[in-house]
């Protein structure tokens, strides 16, 4: 039975994956990995700063809500993982953060 399907990027070191974004996942839980390796770049990679400092200091209004960010912007919010994705995809972001902010 096929889950929900999210892509993230990760950083692969010393035969670990390090996600550049954070995983809302329970301990243990199994994920499909299909790994496909970019080209070395010139441009600087995203470390997503901005949207990880946005979710350790504003996400608290929206815990139990799937975000859309873009830096520090938040283009979406709302419980289906669907209905945020296309919102953040309106707004003309191609490549936003999305993130299931955790109840507390």
């Amino acid at each position: 039975m096929m889950g929900m399907a999210r892509q993230i990027e990760a950083i692969y070191s010393n035969g670990v994956f390090h996600p550049l974004e954070p995983l809302t996942l329970h301990e243990g839980q199994r994920v499909l990995l299909t790994v496909h390796v970019r080209s070395e770049s010139t441009e600087p990679m995203n470390e997503r700063r901005e949207e990880l400092a946005w979710l350790a200091n504003e996400s608290g209004p929206y815990a139990g809500q799937w975000v859309a960010l873009d830096g520090g912007r938040l283009l979406a919010h709302g419980c289906r993982l669907a209905e945020v994705s296309t919102a953040a995809r309106a707004a003309g972001v191609n490549q936003p953060l999305y993130s299931h902010v955790p109840v507390a």
